[in-house]
């Protein structure tokens, strides 16, 4: 959510100079200058929409955007002109009467000053500002989250009876855009207008295999011990040879047992970064290209757990130990150690 002032930063400055300011001292009839008093620090840069869009609620498309922190907005033109209230010039500017609420044209009409909760009252006092684009104008933007909340003060001022004539459009459009519609609906449709639905489920994905894939490749380092293999080939009933290779579908049981079990996500990545060539073979192993604090360590206690089952299983007999797997790993693996 973008961050609202909850309170006024102190005066760096005594109080004679505030004094000073505020009643200026008079000497010989004439009033002296008053003593500047300490700058104060300028707001934030205005935040730059990362992605816009246009979402469709009952038929009406409004626009609406993502900010880097992940707050949702709707521009004040954007729900007027989704409910029908057209106001213009000054209105925008946002400026108030002595006395009078600082009101977004939508709901500054006075019939509606009843049904204006308190803390919606704030957020409306408090609109978020923004840029749609780096060199565009500075507009300000209504949270999503309650844009459902500002249809709810015009159904219902509409169903008390409190409106003009003129204003019945507008509390039968809100009452039409209310429909299935809540604060968590709102904050999907925007996802899905502007598409930051997507760049959530790859910035999810990023994060994963930033944890477990190394972007460059790491010299080489023996993680799957010689014991692993004796136990599998002691469970599986395979002849050691002497060119120390086993079944050419050993590597494939190796694949299903550890690196099928890392997330998702990591597997496919190793694939993609250690490539087979036309004869079928990796220039590296996979646990090459896995991080040392997470990858790696994840790739040990899958390959420690997999070895307590091993010597668990009787030897000559992988019935067993698939029966011990799945039970500890679930039913999902099909063990599928075709030749071909």
């Amino acid at each position: 959510m973008a961050k609202i002032p909850e309170k006024i930063d102190p005066i760096d400055a005594t109080f004679e100079a505030v004094v000073d300011v505020v009643a200026p001292k008079v000497d010989n009839g004439k009033i002296k200058a008053p003593t500047p008093l300490p700058a104060f620090d300028m707001p934030d840069e205005i935040p730059v929409a990362i992605v816009k869009g246009k979402m469709s609620i009952a038929g009406v498309e409004i626009d609406c955007v993502v900010l880097a922190d992940e707050t949702r907005l709707i521009s004040d033109r954007g729900v007027s002109k989704a409910m029908g209230t057209k106001r213009g010039g000054s209105h925008w500017l946002r400026k108030k009467e002595d006395g009078a609420l600082n009101l977004p044209p939508y709901l500054s009409a006075n019939s509606l000053r009843p049904f204006i909760p308190n803390d919606l009252i704030y957020i409306l006092t408090h609109p978020v500002q923004y840029k749609a684009t780096k060199s565009g104008a500075i507009g300000n933007g209504l949270l999503a989250t309650a844009f459902p909340k500002v249809l709810r003060v015009w159904q219902e001022a509409y169903d008390a009876g409190a409106l003009k004539p003129v204003q019945h459009h507008i509390g039968q459009q809100a009452k039409r855009l209310l429909e299935g519609l809540d604060e968590v609906a709102i904050v999907a449709l925007i996802d899905e207008a502007t598409g930051y639905q997507e760049i959530r489920r790859h910035d999810a994905l990023q994060q994963i295999l930033s944890a477990y894939v190394l972007p460059e490749h790491r010299p080489y380092l023996q993680s799957v011990p010689k014991e692993f293999f004796d136990e599998l080939y002691r469970v599986y009933g395979w002849e050691r040879r002497s060119d120390n290779r086993g079944p050419r579908y050993a590597g494939k049981l190796l694949r299903q047992l550890i690196y099928e079990q890392l997330p998702v996500p990591v597997l496919p990545q190793l694939d993609k970064e250690n490539p087979t060539d036309s004869n079928y073979q990796r220039k590296r192993k996979h646990f090459q290209h896995l991080t040392v604090d997470v990858g790696k360590n994840h790739l040990q206690s899958q390959l420690a757990g997999v070895m307590a089952l091993l010597r668990a299983s009787p030897a000559n007999n992988p019935s067993a130990f698939k029966t011990l797997f799945k039970r500890a790993y679930g039913e999902q693996m099909e063990f599928d150690l075709g030749e071909d």
